[in-house]
């Protein structure tokens, strides 16, 4: 005796196992591909203006100056930061090991006298994110702000050079950093300022 069986076809199923392993390799893709931004060693707030120029990302020497007057310098690659130490160490015949090299080519800027740049880069991340920097020296005794841009155009040729200044640091501060850069025949320099919107004048 013959039995009449009806078929049922099982519903569709989506394979997500594809999907997961995508979402995976975006994840890797972003995180290995991303340069994340370390923290600037002097929080400055820059004046605005109208002008759209940009500056270079790389080969570019950063001058910072708080509203308190402190200076800081900084190199945009990481790559020569590295021989940039070296060859500031071997101006002074100082001594720097091979940890206190990589700390140094991941910091952005910084601002400590000599005697103290070992302290600084000594420091575990989360102390020196809190160690308050004093700037660089920039006496008439020891200017050291003029010491690291004239390694630094060594380090990186015809290196850009850009001045970061806090929208309210006394001008005198700024003239300071000029002087040192025309003494050591650096005549051409940026600015930073952030982008003012036309509309910005009007509330």
């Amino acid at each position: 005796m013959s039995s009449n069986r009806i078929s049922r076809h099982a519903s569709p199923q989506l394979d997500m196992n594809p999907m997961v392993d995508m979402a995976f390799l975006l994840v890797t893709f972003f995180l290995m591909a991303s340069t994340f931004k370390t923290a600037e060693a002097a929080r400055v707030v820059v004046p605005r203006s109208v002008t759209t120029s940009n500056l270079p990302d790389e080969r570019l020497i950063t001058i910072s100056i708080a509203i308190d007057g402190r200076t800081f310098i900084g190199l945009s690659s990481p790559e020569a930061r590295k021989m940039w130490l070296d060859r500031y160490a071997a101006l002074y015949d100082l001594d720097f090991d091979e940890a206190h090299r990589n700390t140094f080519s991941l910091i952005p800027g910084f601002g400590v006298p000599r005697e103290r740049l070992k302290e600084l880069l000594s420091m575990p991340p989360h102390e020196r994110s809190r160690f308050t920097q004093p700037g660089l020296p920039m006496d008439s005794l020891s200017n050291e702000l003029a010491d690291w841009l004239v390694l630094g155009r060594t380090v990186v040729p015809r290196a850009r050079v850009a001045i970061k200044a806090d929208r309210g640091t006394p001008y005198k501060h700024v003239d300071h950093v000029i002087q040192t850069l025309t003494e050591n025949n650096i005549l051409r320099f940026n600015l930073v300022t952030d982008i003012k919107r036309l509309d910005d004048d009007r509330r």
